[in-house]
């Protein structure tokens, strides 16, 4: 009896750690979360201050266009850790879930930029072109910090012996 409940608070500790670990966010996925973060910040900023005299919705759109292989990037790298968190059959509703969380979020703004702002990112990650270096380093920049459900993986570290 007393083996059987080892075993099975052992299976329960194991099936607690994996879920755990498959709810954390990688650094690859938390860096493709601040790219989609910040592409759903020009996105809402763009179409919220076209009507404030700072259209930028052109740049914003050109930017899309020229971005497109990153962007696509990014989704996938969001879309496969969603996957892993709740499954292949729900992982798309839960990115959609993530992506209307983030535009939601921008909706009213974002902190203390104004349209000029969003209008020089927006020109500046069009410069970027189809770089996900160059578009991390802007959303660094930028201190796009996105809500992730979850937490950050633990970073593990090798020594040189």
């Amino acid at each position: 009896m007393k083996t059987r409940l080892i075993a099975a608070m052992a299976l329960a500790a194991v099936m607690f750690s994996s879920q755990a670990q498959a709810a954390c966010w990688s650094a690859n996925e938390v860096s493709a979360a601040k790219v989609r973060d910040l592409e759903t910040m020009l996105m809402v900023s763009a179409l919220r201050c076209r009507t404030s005299g700072h259209d930028f919705l052109a740049d914003y759109n050109a930017f899309v266009r020229g971005s497109r292989g990153t962007l696509t990037r990014v989704n996938d790298e969001l879309r496969g850790h969603f996957a892993t968190e709740v499954g292949a059959r729900e992982a798309l509703n839960a990115y959609d879930r993530y992506v209307t969380t983030i535009a939601n979020r921008y909706g009213a703004g974002a902190g203390t930029l104004n349209c000029a702002d969003f209008a020089a990112i927006t020109r500046a990650a069009r410069a970027e072109g189809d770089s996900y270096a160059g578009l991390s380093r802007l959303a660094e920049a930028a201190a796009v910090e996105p809500s992730l459900p979850g937490r950050a993986c633990p970073i593990t570290m090798a020594l040189a012996k």
